[in-house]
């Protein structure tokens, strides 16, 4: 009988976020709603493409025509995770997918400053290679991050930006995942160095989880994911930088995921709306409806950039 790996999945999403801890405690103790891409709907005409970003090949899926949409997938993902927003939005735009370094068929290095502001360029070297002088672009985790980095320091090339779950790397970030870290940069799967760094008082997987978590492994390069974490230092940005913002914003993330943590943000953001997508988690939020849903009306309420 075919494994189901939503469980592998959360698990994997919680400590790409703010709030693992209660992510975690979450996947043991109930079903997550979150789906991977071999159990969703296939991304409808999507074609496959790569480029070389300063020296880094990077791949990339195109579907639909119309305004284009960049869309950057969070840490340990990878262009597939968005079946959802892909099917819908590619009847009528653009949708560009892309592979970050360090995750799925891009080039994935083991240096942390092949990472960092390196991520974010690439989203504009793309643009570059595709002829785009503008887009929309819509992030999610850590692709949250890059698009925040892409706003601020690249501002004339966006069209829109949407965030979800992420207010942008900050200096005053916690480490939480040191430990996480240093277990990938030995050459641990992703797996094991999740579980032997799973928060204070969590409960070990079964065996059965375990091995839902070890078939996720297969595409995952431990060293590179540790040299993304650590190159985040080079995706950090400021309130100060937020508060010239003229590009139309929209920050979007789920009710159960540490909501707390924007309210700061929301004070320094001109030019930004805020939305919630009500019960859903870390993981659950870019397959549910209500954020394809606002993802849309957003972008159709910006089309060619209209604040």
């Amino acid at each position: 009988m075919p494994v189901n790996r939503s469980w592998a999945k959360a698990c994997f999403g919680a400590f790409a976020s703010f709030s693992c801890a209660a992510l975690w405690l979450c996947c043991i103790n109930k079903p997550s709603t979150a789906q991977v891409v071999e159990n969703s709907p296939a991304i409808a005409n999507a074609q496959e493409h790569f480029f070389q970003s300063n020296g880094v090949r990077i791949r990339y899926l195109v579907a639909g025509h119309g305004e284009p949409v960049i869309l950057v997938h969070g840490w340990s993902a990878s262009a597939e995770m968005w079946p959802a927003l892909m099917n819908d939005l590619s009847q009528d735009h653009q949708i560009i997918a892309v592979d970050c370094r360090g995750h799925g068929k891009s080039d994935k290095p083991h240096d942390p400053a092949q990472y960092g502001s390196e991520m974010s360029k690439d989203v504009v070297r793309l643009m570059d290679e595709l002829g785009l002088q503008r887009a929309h672009v819509v992030g999610y985790s850590m692709g949250g991050g890059i698009v925040m980095k892409v706003l601020v320091d690249y501002p004339d090339r966006l069209l829109s930006a949407v965030t979800g779950a992420n207010r942008g790397f900050r200096a005053a970030d916690e480490e939480w995942d040191a430990g996480l870290i240093k277990s990938l940069e030995s050459g641990m799967p992703l797996s094991e160095a999740m579980i032997a760094n799973r928060p204070a008082g969590m409960p070990e997987p079964s065996a059965q989880q375990r091995e839902m978590m070890h078939q996720m492994d297969a595409m995952q390069d431990p060293k590179a994911l540790a040299a993304q974490r650590r190159g985040n230092i080079g995706l950090r940005i400021t309130d100060e930088n937020l508060r010239h913002n003229k590009v139309p914003a929209l920050v979007i993330y789920g009710s159960r995921d540490a909501p707390e943590r924007f309210e700061s943000v929301k004070k320094n953001f001109p030019h930004a709306e805020f939305m919630v997508v009500e019960g859903a988690g870390h993981n659950s939020v870019p397959d549910d409806p209500a954020f394809v849903r606002d993802v849309r009306d957003f972008l159709t309420r910006h089309a060619n950039g209209r604040p």
